[in-house]
């Protein structure tokens, strides 16, 4: 019974990343990078052509652009290398890195949201990636996925996100 209740847990995990990388596996959100640094001129405006498996195979890791559009939502990503992190994703998604955490949002809008510091209890406890940024994806070295409900944090502003972060008692600043 343990056997098959891994196995099918197993398959689970992989088929939930599938449809992850899948939905984040497109030309204007995708980039390639070494080391965290984006490897083409203007990156922020490139199409890349490899797939996510693709970059993954030749360099171990690939980025995602932040401010770019995934249907009628901005795609965001909260940075989290501080304390307080736990709280924030108790019922998300995330992805798990060296220092602390990746939370993908998406938020509606007219225009990308502004890059954002965030504190908990004072202290600077990471960033919120939009317009211009980008954040080495999930499944790239060092990065994984934990999975406990949603893929994205959706939001219809920034100011919804605002006000979620401040029940947890983070300020986006």
């Amino acid at each position: 019974m343990l056997v098959l209740y891994c196995l099918h847990t197993r398959k689970a995990k992989k088929e939930y990343m599938e449809e992850l990388t899948e939905r984040l596996d497109k030309p204007n959100i995708r980039v390639k990078t070494k080391d965290k640094i984006p490897r083409v001129l203007d990156w922020a405006n490139y199409q890349e052509k490899q797939s996510i498996e693709g970059l993954l195979r030749e360099n171990k890791e690939y980025g995602l652009r932040t401010g770019t559009k995934i249907g009628n939502y901005w795609f965001c990503v909260l940075d989290i290398d501080g304390k307080g992190w736990v709280k924030i994703c108790e019922y998300l998604s995330y992805v798990k890195t060296k220092k602390g955490i990746h939370v993908y949002c998406l938020i509606r809008g007219e225009e990308p949201p502004k890059n954002s510091v965030l504190f908990y209890q004072g202290e600077r406890m990471g960033s919120f990636l939009s317009k211009g940024r980008q954040a080495i994806g999930v499944g790239s070295v060092d990065k994984k996925l934990i999975q406990r409900g949603k893929w994205f944090w959706k939001f219809e502003s920034v100011e919804e996100l605002k006000q979620r972060l401040e029940r947890q008692g983070v300020i986006l600043k």
